[in-house]
């Protein structure tokens, strides 16, 4: 049964180990692969709304989350980081697809810093990760690259230096984004990208844990996109992945895309709708002949 995309998503919740609330949205399709949506930062599920629906037409069976502290989830009552929404929102999000679809594995859609916590619960957790993933699709997403150019190095000390300042960074605050976001979070991804390094708050490196990760990975990188997520960066993150099925795709003119995409266009724009979408529709079908 394939749903119909103007229909409303139904609405659950997963419940974290700390108690928090997470809100998931599925897109229904009972019988079709299990496809979890996780967006990046500054953004909730709506910011995914058109794929997820696009996915779903498809036949898949959708679900789009929201991290904590945004959308339709709850607030937590202290700080949270990178390393809080990986290992306690994701975990709980998939056994809430896992119990509601009787099916152990799904496949994850991710952009930006969304592709970033999946890869970081599954480099902590690699056996669970390679027996309940089945593929990985990452969008413009980056941890320790961003940095290499002086003027950014400039603007992201200096982002540095104000986050020093707030617990909760407001909407536009920093001239992205339609949620509020957590300040300790964004910390760390300055920390990250000043330091050239990919480390837990616990000093876990990311980096070489993902080599035990074998599912597939497909990794689109935004040709436009010089600052939040750099080409080499992404190719770093992606390369790092000791998958077998392993793609990188470089989503610019040159490479026979519609534009360079940047950051958030290739998410959602009008062109991603026309060959991003299906490009990762196409590869999930494939691959889900043997889910």
């Amino acid at each position: 049964m394939q749903t119909d995309p103007q229909v409303s998503p139904i609405r659950y919740t997963a419940r974290c180990a700390d108690d928090v609330g997470i809100a998931c949205y599925r897109f229904a399709n009972p019988g079709g692969v299990p496809v979890i949506v996780v967006h990046g930062t500054f953004s909730s599920h709506e910011g995914c709304t058109g794929l997820a629906r696009q996915l779903a037409d498809d036949g898949m069976d959708v679900w789009s989350m929201d991290w904590r502290g945004r959308g339709g989830s709850e607030m937590p009552d202290g700080p949270f980081d990178f390393d809080t929404v990986a290992q306690v929102d994701i975990p709980a999000v998939l056994k809430l697809v896992q119990t509601e679809t009787g099916k152990r594995s799904a496949f994850f859609v991710t952009h930006s810093g969304g592709g970033l916590i999946v890869g970081m619960w599954a480099a902590r957790n690699p056996e669970l990760a390679n027996d309940s993933v089945h593929g990985l699709v990452t969008m413009a997403a980056q941890a320790h690259l961003a940095a290499e150019r002086p003027q950014h190095r400039q603007r992201i000390a200096e982002m540095a230096q104000y986050l020093e300042t707030i617990d909760i960074i407001p909407p536009r605050q920093l001239g992205v984004g339609s949620e509020p976001e957590s300040a300790a979070l964004m910390r760390q991804w300055c920390r990250w990208n000043l330091d050239g390094a990919f480390l837990g708050s616990d000093g876990f490196d990311y980096l070489p844990a993902l080599t035990a990760l074998n599912f597939p990975l497909l990794c689109l990188i935004a040709g436009g996109d010089h600052f939040v997520a750099p080409r080499a960066g992404c190719e770093s993150f992606a390369n790092a992945f000791g998958s077998t099925d392993h793609t990188v795709r470089h989503c610019s003119q040159e490479h026979g895309f519609a534009e360079d995409y940047e950051h958030g266009r290739i998410l959602a724009s009008t062109p991603a709708r026309k060959e991003i979408w299906p490009l990762i529709a196409a590869w999930v079908r494939q691959r889900a002949k043997t889910a």
